[in-house]
C-alpha cells in the first residue's frame, strides 16, 4: 500500500475543488496539490518541513504525480501549515460525511484528548479527568470502527462541550462523557434524527446522585478512548512538541485526523473494511 495512492485516489480533483479559496493574483501551486503534499507528509511520517522539503529534491517523482510543475520550497511548506488549518477542519467533515455515505456506521462517539505542551506561548491550563495540564486539546467524535467523523481543537482551557456541535454526526446513537449531558446537546442530537446517550452528569446534585453508566455505552467509549490513543501516538507520534504556536498545531491535528479518514475511505473501497493500521503505509 502507497501512501501516494491513497493520497491520489481519495484526495481527487473534484473533492478538493470545493475548498479551493477564491483570491486574487497568480494561482500559485494551488490548493489541492499543497493539502496532497501536506497529507503525504503525514501518511509517511515526515513532521518536519525541512526534511519533507529535502525528500522532494530527492524524489522528482513524488512532486510530479501530485501535480506540481516546480519542486515546493521549505518556507512554501512552512507558510502552507500555518495558513490552512480553518480549511482542514472543514475538510475533516466531508470526509467524514463521504466515509459515512459509503459505510453508515451505529455510533458517533465525543470526547477530547490533551495535547500537553508546557513551552508553547500559546498554551493555556487545562483539566481532564487525570488532572490539570498545560497545552491544547484535540476533541474528535468517532464511529464504532475508531474512525474519526469530525474533529475541533482548542487550547486547553477550552470546557468539552463547547465543541460539541462542530462533533455531532448525523448517526442513529450518539455517545460521549458527563462533560456532553446537556439538555441542549441532546436536543440537537433528536434534531438531526439521533438518539443520545451520554453518561450522566448530577452537576450540583453531588455524585451519590450518579447513575450507573450502562454497559453498551462503556463499550462505545473505548472506541473514541482508543481512537484517541491512535491517533496520538501511531499516527502524531508525539510529535506535536516540536511545533509551536496555534496555527501549527492545529493543522497537524487536522491532517492526521484527515489521514485516518483517507486511510479508512481507501481501504473501505479496495478490500470492504475500513482498516486505519498506518503502519502498513509506513513501512
Amino acid at each position: 500500500m502507497k501512501a501516494l495512492d491513497i493520497v491520489m485516489s481519495v484526495l481527487d480533483k473534484k473533492f478538493l475543488d470545493r475548498f479551493t479559496p477564491n483570491r486574487r493574483g497568480p494561482k500559485g501551486h494551488g490548493f489541492y496539490k499543497t493539502i496532497r503534499l501536506l497529507l503525504y507528509g503525514i501518511l509517511v511520517e515526515i513532521f518536519s518541513t525541512r526534511k519533507l522539503a529535502k525528500k522532494l529534491k530527492k524524489c522528482i517523482d513524488i512532486w510530479k504525480r501530485i501535480g506540481f510543475l516546480s519542486c515546493p520550497s521549505r518556507s512554501s511548506i512552512d507558510r502552507w501549515k500555518k495558513k490552512f488549518h480553518a480549511l482542514l477542519q472543514e475538510m475533516d467533515r466531508r470526509m467524514g460525511n463521504k466515509y459515512m455515505r459509503l459505510k453508515s456506521p451505529e455510533w458517533s462517539i465525543m470526547d477530547s484528548t490533551p495535547l500537553v505542551d508546557e513551552n508553547d506561548p500559546d498554551a493555556t491550563l487545562g483539566y481532564n479527568s487525570q488532572g490539570s495540564f498545560i497545552g491544547f486539546k484535540l476533541h474528535m467524535s468517532c464511529d464504532e470502527h475508531e474512525v474519526p467523523l469530525r474533529a475541533a481543537f482548542t487550547q486547553a482551557h477550552v470546557h468539552d462541550s463547547q465543541k460539541a456541535n462542530e462533533l455531532l454526526a448525523p448517526t442513529p446513537k450518539t455517545g460521549g462523557d458527563s462533560a456532553y449531558d446537556s439538555k441542549e446537546i441532546k436536543r440537537k442530537v433528536q434534531e438531526q434524527g439521533g438518539t443520545p446517550y451520554f453518561v450522566h452528569n448530577p452537576r450540583r446534585a453531588g455524585k451519590e446522585k450518579k447513575r450507573k453508566t450502562p454497559l453498551f455505552l462503556r463499550k462505545a467509549r473505548v472506541c473514541i478512548e482508543q481512537c484517541n490513543g491512535f491517533v496520538k501516538s501511531q499516527v502524531m507520534k508525539h510529535s506535536w512538541t516540536t511545533m509551536k504556536g496555534y496555527a501549527l498545531k492545529a493543522s497537524f491535528s487536522f491532517l492526521s485526523v484527515l489521514a485516518i479518514q483517507c486511510l479508512a475511505v481507501y481501504n473501505l473501497k479496495k478490500y470492504g473494511y475500513p482498516s486505519i493500521r498506518i503502519m502498513e503505509v509506513r513501512i
